[in-house]
């Protein structure tokens, strides 16, 4: 069928179309990781991880999530603003077929609660900063399980240790037991997992909910697809001169929005 799309003429050397992949986000990473094991995939802090460190991270991860009992077609809200953890969570969870509900951790309570009922979410992650608003909300919510993080869990070496002697101090731990686990005990069940984890999810399956801003009423969870995010980052790629191999973006904008998460 012809279209008339005079909009071509303008497009240089970007193509009129692409061909999208058939598999998961978390599938395309792994295949990128494969492509270049040896190229950084993310820097947190001077706390850098190349391809193939991320793509074993996000396997390990994805075995600890089956081990403590989420499966395929689960909601597991993350509310965390821009870490390591967030982004190992959210491939692992697509690579187990689960669904990453996102979430801005300074919502107020409420918010909270009609987030995770209206997702239907039985795990939360989020920060020890946040810990005290949302363990309470295990009692009023389908929630079984919250892991707790720490923002130096990302982090090695002497930032480490400044950033424990610093505002790390200023934040309590929760006691771990119960519905409580830290993330790197978490990691920890996944080394003791050896089942299998690889959901096999297609393209057209539900990766992620993402929230509206409400501004014509009720905010509204947004479902979309491993299509939605594979093709954001390959139009990307094919629209900007500045996507190359080993070349570095900064994520300033946070992972609970779609922009952030996009990038």
């Amino acid at each position: 069928m012809s279209i008339n799309a005079p909009w071509f003429t303008s497009y240089g050397d970007v193509p009129h179309s692409l061909n999208y992949p058939e598999w998961s986000m978390a599938e395309q990473v792994i295949k990128t990781a494969e492509k270049y094991p040896a190229i950084v995939a993310y820097d947190f802090f001077g706390c850098k991880r190349l391809y193939r460190e991320f793509a074993e991270e996000i396997k390990l991860c994805a075995r600890a999530l089956i081990a403590i009992g989420i499966k395929k077609g689960d909601r597991v809200t993350i509310c965390m603003p821009n870490t390591p953890q967030a982004v190992i969570v959210f491939y692992a969870l697509n690579l187990i077929g689960s669904v990453a509900n996102m979430v801005h951790p300074l919502s107020a309570e409420e918010e909270l609660v009609g987030y995770l009922n209206s997702s239907n979410s039985i795990a939360i992650l989020t920060l020890d900063q946040f810990a005290s608003k949302l363990e309470p909300l295990l009692q009023r919510t389908k929630a079984k399980t919250l892991i707790l993080a720490g923002v130096d869990d990302g982090l090695t070496g002497i930032v480490k240790l400044l950033y424990r002697l610093t505002k790390g101090r200023k934040i309590e731990r929760r006691p771990t037991g119960g519905a409580i686990i830290r993330y790197n005990d978490l990691i920890n069940r996944g080394r003791e997992y050896s089942g299998e984890y690889d959901a096999g999810m297609q393209a057209d399956d539900v990766a992620a909910v993402l929230y509206s801003g409400g501004t014509s009423g009720t905010t509204k969870g947004i479902l979309l697809t491993n299509l939605n995010f594979n093709a954001l980052a390959m139009q990307t790629e094919a629209a900007g001169d500045c996507v190359e191999p080993s070349n570095k973006m900064l994520a300033i904008m946070p992972v609970f929005h779609g922009f952030g998460l996009g990038v």
